[in-house]
């Protein structure tokens, strides 16, 4: 599914720029993709989510979300254009239908997660992980059509001119150096709610602090695009810009980079209990405790016994990870809800290890 919503997407962007647009559009955004998608994985060196839904969170925000939001603002806007006016439906785009449908079919995965996985959401750095990668993945498919169109349009026009040569250095200056971010930012406000519902019994909490944080997105999302409304000042975006996203994008990088900094502490502190319960052996805490020793690990498993053996030895990392997470929170909340669970997974994730390296060593 997400392959054909993927492609169907790309088909409208080319019946936009064409062919030539596309495949500019493509390179360019996936230029600007790869240092997005890794700061996000970096966050999430600690206790790695399966690289599978990872790429799922990626692929719903590059195909399924772009999909629906390019034919839900379309039939949106039609509406509006004949039941009020093109005047009105002119303005309410950009103000109403894309912040709307633009969030909530992003923050649609998030909210899967919280209904079918939600032992994968152990804190609100997994939100902002999933929530960012989602986003990355819109802004993916989203750049195709702008970056492909400031191409297409700097190489129809006469390259020498001055006012072309602008207005192509402004287009890649606007995707490449203010908003790689914008997206992922929006999703992540989501998810943060989203993340923070999922440790609350109550339902009503849940769905509360779920709508809470997709109506701040959509809120932010809507400020944003006001600035294409809103008069004539041509440096009304760069002030919202620096009044409105700079500061919340900054709050959002210190609160992510305080969470990772207090995840990798939590896990450390959590390790030796694991192993007095019999989770993890006593000669594998200090390995665990460290980022730097956790790598050195798998690689020498991989030199030993190859690329499953490495990959089944940071699952393993990974899994142990959640638990220590979880431990230390039911310890201190008493919510063993979910703890039983993650512990069978580190459990199976540990056989699995030492399955790999059985079937190495034979």
């Amino acid at each position: 599914m997400a392959g054909a919503a993927w492609i169907a997407s790309i088909a409208w962007v080319a019946t936009q720029i064409g062919l030539d647009g596309v495949i500019a559009g493509l390179i360019l955004s996936a230029l600007l993709a790869l240092p997005v998608v890794g700061a996000f994985m970096w966050l999430d060196r600690w206790a790695r989510e399966r690289p599978r839904r990872l790429v799922s969170a990626f692929a719903w925000g590059g195909s399924v979300a772009a999909f629906s939001a390019i034919w839900s603002q379309e039939g949106l806007q039609t509406l509006a254009d004949t039941t009020v006016s093109t005047d009105f439906g002119d303005w309410f785009r950009p103000l109403v239908i894309t912040p709307v449908t633009e969030e909530v079919f992003k923050s649609l995965f998030l909210v899967w997660l919280l209904i079918y996985r939600r032992r994968q959401l152990t804190g609100l750095l997994d939100g902002i992980v999933y929530a960012g990668l989602v986003g990355a993945g819109f802004s993916f498919t989203e750049n195709i059509l702008y970056l492909g169109r400031a191409v297409t349009t700097f190489a129809e026009s006469d390259t020498s001119d001055r006012h072309a040569v602008g207005v192509l250095a402004i287009s890649l200056f606007l995707r490449a150096v203010m908003v790689p971010f914008f997206h992922p930012l929006m999703v992540a406000l989501s998810g943060i709610g989203i993340a923070a519902s999922a440790g609350r019994r109550s339902g009503a909490a849940r769905v509360g602090l779920a709508l809470a944080g997709l109506l701040v997105a959509i809120t932010l999302h809507g400020v944003w695009d006001w600035t294409s409304l809103a008069g004539d000042d041509p440096l009304l975006i760069y002030k919202i810009y620096g009044a409105v996203l700079v500061p919340v994008f900054l709050t959002l990088l210190i609160l992510a980079l305080v969470l990772r900094k207090r995840e990798g502490r939590m896990i450390a502190a959590s390790l030796p209990l694991l192993a007095r319960d019999g989770h993890i052996s006593p000669e594998e805490v200090a390995p665990l405790a460290n980022l730097k020793e956790r790598r050195r690990w798998r690689k020498h498993m991989r030199r030993r016994s190859g690329r499953a053996a490495a990959h089944a030895t940071g699952r393993y990392q990974a899994e142990v990870s959640a638990l220590g997470i979880r431990a230390t929170r039911a310890q201190a909340t008493g919510n063993r809800e979910g703890l039983d669970e993650q512990a069978q997974a580190a459990a199976t994730a540990r056989r699995e290890m030492h399955r790999a390296l059985a079937v190495s060593d034979a």
